[in-house]
């Protein structure tokens, strides 16, 4: 047990790391003067990535949670409740993405305002969090 402890917990941390990676590359891919046929393609090859590096996190998380029986500490439930925080934030913005049309110029900056503020709020809560967790070990 100690052993899958151990190798999973190196598989979470390195698919936090990536998706702290995404999101900070996320937030700089991101430009005021996309257009929509950029932004759209841009899109749809990024958030497959960041939803599957998601997915990898929670999936080791359950799997670290698992060994040490369900035993939920507060930074467990601070890494629960940012995990779901940016896993709801993403799904918004995908369905603001969804209601986007090609000429609506307005509507696409709203957009891009809310995806730069998302992947900043992503970027500052995993930092946090990853603080909060080696920080008192």
């Amino acid at each position: 047990m100690d052993e899958l402890f151990k190798t999973t917990l190196i598989f979470h941390t390195a698919f936090v790391g990536i998706v702290l990676i995404l999101a900070t590359v996320n937030y700089f891919v991101i430009n005021g003067n996309l257009s929509y046929d950029v932004l759209r393609k841009r899109f749809k090859t990024i958030l497959p990535i960041y939803y599957l590096f998601i997915a990898a996190v929670i999936f080791t998380g359950v799997i670290l949670l698992s060994v040490v029986k369900f035993e939920l500490y507060h930074t467990v439930i601070f890494m629960i409740i940012v995990w779901f925080v940016i896993f709801l934030t993403t799904i918004k913005r995908y369905k603001k993405f969804k209601s986007l049309k090609r000429n609506d110029k307005r509507r696409i900056e709203r957009f891009i305002r809310f995806s730069k503020r998302k992947y900043l709020i992503d970027i500052v809560f995993i930092l946090v969090t990853m603080g909060l967790v080696y920080g008192l070990k």
